[in-house]
């Protein structure tokens, strides 16, 4: 094609296969419209953008596709239409909410890769994770005022990669659990902490980003994790191979073989086909199960909740009876077969997942 034929210059790059590909970017602020932008200009045939938030003043200063006018309106949205004004030989596909909720394992193959454009510890470990048992190739992003960190998790042609949680300090799992109250309960005093960067980063971070997908889909050979660091003002940049960690909390326990399937998340019809009472189910956040005021019911059974702990806060440790902070939390995020058909027959699990593990075999179980 016309639109591409600087490109069809190059010898090595395959615009066929670019025209082919599917990329789904998670996080559409700067680094992502960024991103976005590189992939549309070289022809990547399939965006599929995520994102649950709206565009603010301040994004304008370093998000190259939003506009004065755009503020207040959801960022997916305005991405989608710009990427189509930049190249509308590409299909561009907005999914407004939190990817946790929006992104389906079952439909990550799909992908040549996913790009991670987030900015918290939190949701990186949570993409990590999905794109580790789906088998889908991670790129995750990063940035500062001054530097720059774009690291590859090879995962479709390399399941025994090192994944994103094999380099994490303790550090970072100490400072997210100050988000959190009671065992997962969201802290409400908690501030979060605003890193500054600039257009500079981003701009850098984007193009390496995109530099990094291209390699993946040009490349066959197997390859390790690696992570690329480079500072934007001398322009150094150095690469690193992330070593495999046997205590990662995300992939130590991983089986060699991962079954991905999905159910109903009625509870009657997730255990309907477990023969093992005791077969242990573990889900992929925690549920609060139960609450109790130990002030105003000190022996009386406690209220039932079964949902997700995440959506509730630090307010429900107070007793709107009594007022006093006397509330009490059961907290689980594992169960036997037998507890989920005794207790809770009739319920629904919300989670995004569980897990159940034997000897040789992971089986990842998705609620529909």
């Amino acid at each position: 094609m016309e639109r591409y034929l600087r490109q069809s210059l190059i010898d090595w790059f395959p615009q066929k296969k670019v025209q082919n590909c599917r990329i789904a970017i998670v996080g559409c602020g700067a680094i992502g419209n960024e991103v976005a932008k590189n992939l549309a200009l070289m022809g990547i045939g399939s965006i599929d953008l995520f994102d649950f938030d709206s565009i603010e003043i301040h994004n304008l200063t370093k998000s190259v596709l939003f506009r004065e006018e755009d503020v207040g309106c959801m960022k997916v949205e305005i991405i989608a239409f710009r990427l189509t004004e930049l190249n509308p030989n590409i299909s561009v596909k907005p999914h407004q909410g939190d990817f946790w909720d929006t992104l389906s394992l079952l439909q990550m193959n799909n992908y040549s890769c996913i790009i991670g454009c987030v900015d918290n510890f939190e949701a990186r470990i949570r993409l990590n994770l999905m794109c580790k048992v789906a088998g889908c190739n991670f790129i995750d992003t990063g940035i500062d005022s001054k530097f720059v960190q774009v690291s590859i998790f090879p995962y479709k042609k390399n399941s025994s990669a090192s994944c994103y949680e094999c380099s994490l300090p303790n550090s970072v799992y100490a400072r997210m659990q100050e988000r959190y109250s009671c065992g997962w309960l969201r802290n409400l005093a908690f501030i979060e902490k605003k890193i500054p960067t600039t257009v500079i980063t981003s701009s850098l971070a984007g193009s390496l980003a995109a530099s990094q997908a291209l390699q993946l889909i040009i490349e066959d050979k197997l390859k390790d994790s690696s992570r690329l660091f480079a500072n934007s003002f001398t322009g150094e940049t150095v690469i690193s191979k992330i070593e495999k960690n046997n205590q990662c909390p995300c992939c130590a326990d991983l089986k060699k073989t991962i079954v991905i399937t999905s159910k109903n998340a009625l509870i009657d019809n997730v255990v309907l086909n477990f023969s093992d009472k005791n077969q242990l189910i573990e889900t992929s956040e925690p549920i609060l199960i139960s609450m109790r005021c130990v002030n105003c019911n000190p022996e009386h059974d406690a209220k039932i909740i079964f949902d997700r702990a995440e959506k509730f806060d630090s307010s429900h440790t107070v007793c709107p009876r009594c007022s006093f902070e006397s509330v009490v939390f059961d907290i689980r995020d594992r169960f036997s077969v037998s507890e989920l058909k005794e207790y809770f027959s009739g319920r629904r699990l919300q989670v995004k997942f569980i897990r159940v593990d034997s000897i040789d075999l992971t089986t990842i179980i998705e609620m529909e």
